[in-house]
């Protein structure tokens, strides 16, 4: 048996309903362009849970139950313990103890430990609750056993109130990441469209090769991991294997796929300089909008696609996360990107990989 429990976890985050006096924020809760990114953390409230069965105070979060990725815990455990569904935004970080030391009483060193990954994350609303419950499950109302208080406080209360150390560094990390402009940021994520049948059993058009069976499933594990971050918006190269691809998650969620044909094998080989166009203009505008959108391409497209894209990287650490050699990233796979500051200049302050499990 491991040692370590993985558990995944977020801090939960809203804009205080009681805001009063000149208005920062658009109507759909964006910070207005210009606004200085450390003044978001004033007018904002952190979702807190008290657990009776330890008596402490900590940020929502559980254990991963069999064959579930953390990102798919995340969501799930927030859910569960806040009842409220959610999607996620920018990774926060990691958080390592031993589980006799769970709660106010501790149990002292050594024994198994528990490691929690964070994510920031938003209630989710109406317009995507729908599509994002097809996809992951109902959330339901919390069993008081394990849950018998939530809190909405400011970040100052919040670092008050938490028992555990390692949760005010988690705290530390979210106040990094607003300062980042994490409020502001969104999502972009790039898939590689799943396996496919192979070239030479294929006697077709190359633009009609399809997924094979395991690609096939691979594709439908993909969607659930995916709905985590609530994509509203669906792009694709318009070659079977690419739509095939994110054809489950379309479905689900009752979106239409949009059809890109720059992002075609043949197409970027004569003219990569139009899809780095389109990209540009797409990344736009994201950052001018309240979506968040997801793309499907090919191997040969990605590492054109991925050069462009680190060099709008944070930090040169960051853009080591996009592969400088094929393949790139495995096929029925993803990356999701975190996007902020001005739409003509943006800015990547988190990319984090998605794999699916299938068995």
């Amino acid at each position: 048996m491991s040692r370590t429990v993985e558990a995944a976890g977020a801090i939960l985050y809203r804009w205080r309903t009681s805001f009063q006096g000149w208005m920062k924020f658009s109507d759909d809760g964006r910070a207005a362009p210009g606004a200085d990114p450390r003044s978001d953390l004033d007018e904002l409230e952190l979702c807190l849970v008290h657990r009776p069965k330890y008596d402490d105070w900590s940020w929502p979060k559980g254990k991963l139950e069999n064959r579930e990725t953390h990102m798919r815990a995340a969501v799930r455990e927030v859910g569960e313990e806040t009842g409220c569904l959610v999607r996620l935004g920018p990774y926060l970080g990691d958080a390592e103890y031993p589980l006799n030391n769970e709660g106010r009483h501790r149990g002292g060193k050594g024994g198994r430990l528990k490691h929690i990954c964070y994510w920031m994350a938003t209630p989710t609303d109406s317009e995507h609750a729908a599509g994002q419950s097809a996809l992951l499950g109902p959330i339901h109302r919390p069993d008081s056993r394990e849950v018998d208080q939530i809190r909405w406080v400011g970040a100052s209360e919040a670092r008050k109130l938490l028992t555990h150390p390692s949760d005010r560094t988690i705290l530390d990390a979210f106040v990094d990441r607003v300062e980042q402009g994490g409020i502001r940021a969104r999502q972009l994520i790039i898939v590689r469209h799943g396996k496919a049948i192979a070239r030479k059993e294929w006697t077709g058009k190359d633009a009609n090769r399809p997924l094979t069976p395991r690609g096939a499933g691979t594709s439908y594990a993909l969607a659930r991991e995916l709905a985590c971050f609530a994509p509203d918006r669906l792009l694709s190269s318009p070659w079977i294997r690419c739509v095939q691809t994110l054809r489950p998650y379309a479905d689900e969620v009752d979106l239409p796929l949009e059809m890109v044909a720059c992002l075609t094998e043949s197409s970027y080989h004569r003219r990569p300089e139009q899809a780095h166009s389109w990209l540009d203009r797409q990344m736009a505008d994201l950052l001018t909008g309240n979506r968040t959108t997801m793309i499907c391409m090919h191997r040969p497209v990605l590492g054109g696609i991925f050069e462009k894209l680190r060099g709008l990287c944070s930090s040169g650490s960051l853009s080591k996360r996009l592969p400088d050699d094929s393949p790139f990233m495995p096929t029925g796979n993803a990356v999701v990107l975190s996007l902020t500051g001005d739409p003509n200049h943006p800015t990547i302050i988190d990319i984090q990989k998605v794999t699916p499990i299938v068995y």
